[in-house]
């Protein structure tokens, strides 16, 4: 838990005569043989967090050395950890001594909230680094306000959670590498990551490889871009921490990272329009896609010299088919005819978060496709 023991005494009742009853209170957390459950009523406290579409605040009922009751709508299954900024009821204390970052665990469901376990870092030496890196991190962009903080602890909490092992290389990439706008692109790519897995039943799994994360938090957070963020954050939950699919992975995020907005924009009308089919080795090909340049360049921002010099640029990284004399894909007249590659198509399902096969994700909505 970020913080000192003393902290607490302060924010319950920082102007109080009881203040010194606070802190004598506080210092059974530490003392061994005496309770450490004792839970105390507070009041004017409050946990906030990020919940994925805005900033929530929930009052705090009771508080002790190993949890909380939190009063609050939502109903979190019993064994989730949820991410927690605990400070006095009202704006962001500017003061890092009077607010408390903290993950907990799910023990129960009551009527009017849910009674939360402390997760010790102390007992974790992997979860205190990953502590220490949320507070070098408040403090090197200095949040304007609570919701900016909650977000940050948000996003660093999840990176903690889908790739623990990273901590080291994600720390090394903050400190040396990162400016304070880069890590507040990196918090957005994180937390639309987090969105794309909150309903997938198997995300509790996933493992992400360190280096894998680290090239994508590195490279994306380049683009302030929202729409942009969400392919790297599709990326991101795609990644893996087995081997044998780490460098395969790796290769999408570099080619992925070698396109601007306007050969994305080209190439999601692309992978969206064509039609796919199902061939009888199990494969999903794109058919030839006849599209009009003049229609196509106004669906993307672009004239139609840069059009063809971006189709060009995706047919020489094999993620369109490249032209040949018998049927050029580059057509000098008004029309254009191009064809995803199965490259291209496998980089566009995982640029979409797709963790499944190809033909869940392009023909789960097109019952009447047939094999080729």
């Amino acid at each position: 838990m970020i913080g000192r023991v003393s902290w607490l005494g302060k924010v319950l009742k920082p102007d109080s005569d009881t203040l010194t009853a606070s802190i004598n209170w506080l210092e059974k957390f530490v003392t061994p043989d005496l309770d450490r459950s004792e839970r105390r009523r507070v009041e004017q406290f409050a946990a906030y967090r990020w919940n994925g579409s805005e900033l929530t605040q929930g009052m705090v009922r009771d508080i002790s050395s190993t949890g909380l009751y939190l009063v609050t709508h939502e109903r979190w299954q019993p064994g989730a950890v949820v991410a927690l900024t605990l400070q006095r009821e009202g704006p962001l204390d500017p003061d890092p001594a009077r607010r408390i970052t903290t993950q907990a665990k799910v023990i129960r469901c009551g009527s009017d909230g849910v009674g939360l376990s402390f997760l010790w870092a102390k007992e974790d030496p992997r979860s205190r680094q990953w502590e220490s890196l949320i507070e070098s991190l408040i403090a090197q962009t200095r949040p304007a306000n609570m919701e900016s903080l909650a977000k940050m602890v948000e996003a660093f909490s999840f990176l903690g959670q889908v790739c623990s092992d990273g901590v080291a290389q994600i720390g090394d990439w903050v400190s040396t590498r990162a400016s304070s706008h880069k890590v507040l692109n990196a918090v957005s790519i994180a937390l639309k990551a987090k969105l794309l897995l909150d309903h997938d039943p198997a995300a509790q799994s996933l493992s992400i490889d360190p280096q894998t994360t680290v090239r994508i938090l590195e490279v994306g957070s380049e683009t302030h871009e929202e729409w942009l963020q969400n392919f790297w954050a599709g990326l991101l939950i795609t990644a893996s921490a087995s081997e044998n699919q780490q460098e395969s992975h790796l290769e999408f995020v570099e080619l992925f990272s070698q396109l601007t907005s306007i050969p994305v924009r080209i190439f999601t009308v692309i992978c969206t329009k064509s039609t796919k089919v199902l061939l009888h080795n199990g494969e999903i090909a794109a058919k030839r896609l006849t599209c009009n340049t003049d229609e196509l360049a106004s669906t993307v921002g672009t004239r139609g010299p840069q059009l063809q010099r971006e189709l060009q640029s995706l047919a020489s990284l094999r993620l369109i088919e490249k032209s040949s004399p018998s049927a050029s894909a580059l057509h000098a007249s008004s029309e254009t005819l191009i064809t995803a590659t199965s490259v291209g198509l496998k980089m566009f399902a995982l640029c979409n978060g797709h963790r499944g096969s190809l033909p869940d994700f392009y023909l789960s909505n097109a019952p009447g496709a047939t094999a080729s």
